[in-house]
């Protein structure tokens, strides 16, 4: 066979086990064969995806699969890849533009708006302030009350602060001066045991400091209470009545009691044996 009679497509060599088939120039292969060969190509699965080889060894692509051809119609139909609709841009003509609303508030407007803040806001401020100040006083007139009456509940007198005798004669009180002799003086049946309160023109307490002389009081023998006088509201101190006799505590009597009544105190006192002898009081 004449080489030269080949046809062109097949000129090339190929490698192959197999002697190389020549086909003349003006070979056609049947109608029949040829639609056989293009039913097994769209229907054998048996060949590769991606490619075949024909009979001479060059490489044929099958057709694009349907489902790819699906996928790909879906991917190019969808938002994916494109503006995002939210990040458009805004319409320069859209009337909700921030310059258009700026360019609608004039000044008028503004000090209009301004000016009813101002009169607006002034009331509310005052109001606040009033109703801050209320609740402050409140709470301290609250806190007043509770720590005087916490105080009143937690000091309780005793009942002879309520209960007691008094003495009221001018002449008892050691600052007036009085010398001796002014009855009836400090004994039974005038002044028997009990609760005593020194007031009015006698003073307001026993006499605590030591007399050294007599004749003063209105008596003959003054007496003075050898004690300190207590200091906390409803306490009481237990002493001794000294009396000078022409000796310092010539004669004396005990127990002598003193109570704090806040603002007052009471005493115990005992009637004398005899006459000329008086307790001194002071102011």
């Amino acid at each position: 066979m004449d080489l030269n009679a080949v046809h062109p497509y097949v000129k090339t060599p190929q490698n192959s086990e197999y002697p190389l088939q020549l086909a003349p120039r003006n070979w056609s292969e049947p109608t029949s064969n040829q639609m056989s060969r293009l039913s097994n190509w769209n229907t054998d699965s048996s060949y590769p995806l991606n490619s075949q080889s024909n009979m001479m060894g060059q490489t044929q692509y099958r057709p694009v699969d349907k489902n790819q051809l699906a996928r790909k119609n879906a991917w190019e139909d969808s938002t994916m890849g494109k503006p995002n609709e939210i990040n458009k841009p805004t319409n320069a003509n859209s009337t909700l533009t921030c310059q258009k609303l700026l360019a609608k508030v004039t000044s008028s407007k503004m000090l209009f708006l301004m000016t009813g803040f101002i009169v607006c806001g002034i009331p509310l401020a005052v109001f606040v302030t009033l109703w801050a100040n209320s609740r402050s006083t409140s709470t301290t007139t609250a806190s007043s009350t509770v720590s005087v009456t916490a105080a009143t509940v937690s000091v309780s007198l005793p009942i002879q602060c309520y209960t007691y005798s008094t003495f009221t004669e001018v002449y008892r009180n050691y600052q007036n001066g009085y010398g001796c002799c002014w009855s009836p003086y400090d004994t039974s049946p005038s002044l028997t045991p009990g609760w005593y309160r020194f007031t009015g023109s006698a003073g307001s307490s026993i006499l605590t400091t030591p007399v050294l002389t007599t004749n003063t009081c209105g008596t003959s023998y003054p007496g003075y209470f050898n004690g300190t006088l207590p200091s906390t509201v409803g306490a009481s101190v237990t002493g001794t009545a000294c009396f000078f006799t022409g000796t310092p505590c010539g004669y004396s009597l005990a127990p002598i009691t003193a109570v704090n009544c806040s603002g007052y105190y009471i005493f115990y006192l005992l009637p004398v044996v005899n006459s000329n002898y008086r307790y001194c009081s002071t102011t």
